[in-house]
């Protein structure tokens, strides 16, 4: 009762072991997703331009950089560090960043061909889950995180919903 809000150690107990259930239930559920959408990618046939894959590249270097930038580290020091250079590090980047691209371009499809749309009301829970999830208030997650890019966001996770109901666990 003194170190928690439960009043046996049996509620402590069993809530903790409702949160790690829920925890791993969530991690199957993303795994499932993420296999789902690798199976649906690995079946299509695309020519993907290089300007679009060069973009991805650049994304995910520049995360990769800010995470770095995190650990007190700039992208030149962990290169070294690892026995090559920024080139060669972009060079390891590229098969993610091609596969990424495919699944934003297949993604983006289904969105088309499947008419999957955003609502004003799914625009604004997601404000609200966002607001929520950052402790701030709406207006200032508004402010902060395009429309368009929330709006794009939920077209994506739509249209991955649309795979993983349609796929078959095996």
């Amino acid at each position: 009762k003194d170190v928690s809000e439960f009043d046996t150690l049996e509620e402590l107990k069993n809530d903790i072991r409702t949160k790690a259930l829920e925890n791993a239930q969530k991690q199957i559920d993303s795994a499932f997703e993420q296999a789902c959408v690798d199976k649906v990618c690995e079946n299509v046939t695309v020519e993907l331009p290089e300007a679009l894959i060069e973009a991805e590249l650049d994304n995910q270097m520049e995360r990769f950089a800010y995470q770095l930038q995190m650990s007190g580290y700039s992208m030149e020091q962990y290169a070294q560090m690892m026995g090559g250079d920024v080139s060669t590090m972009r060079n390891a980047f590229r098969p993610a960043a091609e596969k990424q691209a495919k699944i934003n371009v297949t993604l983006a499809k289904i969105v088309e061909v499947e008419g999957i749309t955003v609502t004003e009301e799914d625009l604004a829970a997601e404000y609200e889950a966002m607001a929520k999830q950052y402790e701030l208030e709406v207006e200032r997650i508004k402010g902060r995180v395009p429309a368009e890019e929330v709006k794009t966001s939920l077209e994506t996770r739509k249209a991955v919903k649309v795979i993983v109901e349609a796929a078959v666990p095996v």
